[in-house]
């Protein structure tokens, strides 16, 4: 078995179509320390709104240097018809960034070269209103460094492990930002399915 298998493993994600009924996680909600939007996002079977949600054919940018685990979450996010580019590293998330802007951005935090921070701050540089765009993930929701980082871009955030359905949850997060900056006139104010330019 390969380390990234055993590591999608114990995250209680697995190749499947339909993921287990045992999966364990911890919620963005849950860590307590941080005042985060992923708080309602982040508890399975939270109902979004029907027009808060993404729709399908939207593009979806995967960084996640594991490659089984970037796998699965890949083939999840295709299950829900997003058109899905994934990468390891931020480098590469950056290439595919200025080749084209994204509906979503789902990336790890811990990442070679360039990790979660970095890439946010080097995407938001040429596409600022991406700044809504993110749902992150970590296992070290309590460096103090990433902490910071969480409350000051006010995060979509998902505790390692969590189950798939919660990634569903805070994509709904996602839309209901890009919603609320519709509504006030934001850098999204054409709303999630509206023109690309500027993202």
């Amino acid at each position: 078995m390969s380390d990234g298998t055993c590591l999608a493993n114990s995250l209680g994600v697995v190749p499947a179509r339909h993921p287990p009924s045992d999966f364990r996680y911890r919620s963005a909600e849950e860590t307590t320390t941080l005042e985060l939007d992923a708080g309602k996002a982040a508890m399975p079977g939270t109902e979004v709104p029907r027009d808060h949600v993404f729709r399908p054919g939207q593009r979806v940018l995967l960084l996640e240097d594991s490659d089984d685990f970037r796998a699965v979450l890949h083939n999840y996010l295709v299950s829900r018809s997003f058109q899905v580019a994934s990468v390891p590293s931020g480098v590469e998330g950056l290439r595919e960034i200025l080749k084209d802007p994204f509906d979503l951005i789902i990336c790890d935090m811990m990442m070679p070269k360039v990790g979660g921070e970095n890439f946010y701050w080097a995407v938001t540089r040429v596409r600022p209103a991406a700044s809504q765009r993110f749902v992150f993930f970590t296992g070290h929701q309590n460096n103090p460094k990433i902490k910071f980082f969480f409350e000051r871009v006010k995060a979509t955030v998902l505790i390692k492990p969590f189950k798939l359905e919660t990634l569903d949850a805070a994509i709904g997060e996602v839309a209901r930002k890009l919603a609320d900056w519709r509504n006030t006139g934001g850098p999204s104010r054409t709303g999630i399915a509206g023109a690309r330019g500027g993202r």
